[in-house]
């Protein structure tokens, strides 16, 4: 199975997400995971024990470069960034973002289960086959393990794990 998760930014959202990584970890022990991530959080997982895969999305760098006239060096780089998430055919993908710019991602990964949350926050929704409530009552960390609740995990107690 090849699961991708979809959380871009900001650091502390992304380390919000981790606990839901370890329990998709002990739900699909054997599945290949990939996590889509912008360079400023990148190295708060690249080398994390539950990951196989981290893809850097250089979105605001490609804001940067196209602003600066290079406009054809950034398109091909996009263009790999897209082919690299394309290559694994994802069973699973999880929007744990919920804004347009995740959106995209899942769009462009061509999953076959595509799961998010239900608000239609930017749009969000629109590209998803699978979508779960978001109770805004719950901190940010209960928020994301309804994603591994939802796929069947019983989950005990939140993991921290970040990679030294």
């Amino acid at each position: 199975m090849n699961i991708l998760i979809v959380k871009l930014s900001a650091i502390g959202d992304v380390i919000h997400t981790l606990p839901s990584l370890a329990e998709l970890r002990r739900l699909y022990p054997d599945a290949h995971i990939t996590w889509v991530v912008e360079e400023a959080a990148a190295d708060l997982i690249i080398g994390h024990p539950h990951l196989d895969e981290v893809i850097i999305s250089r979105r605001k760098s490609w804001i940067k470069d196209i602003k600066a006239g290079k406009v054809a060096a950034t398109l091909r780089e996009a263009r790999t960034f897209v082919r690299r998430i394309r290559s694994r055919r994802y069973d699973l993908v999880i929007d744990f973002h919920g804004l347009l710019k995740s959106s995209m991602v899942v769009f462009l990964s061509g999953g076959k289960r595509k799961l998010g949350y239900d608000s239609w926050q930017e749009l969000s929704g629109l590209f998803l086959n699978e979508k779960i409530p978001e109770d805004m009552n719950k901190h940010a960390v209960d928020r994301y393990l309804d994603f591994p609740r939802y796929l069947g995990a019983a989950i005990h107690d939140a993991e921290f794990i970040l990679p030294l």
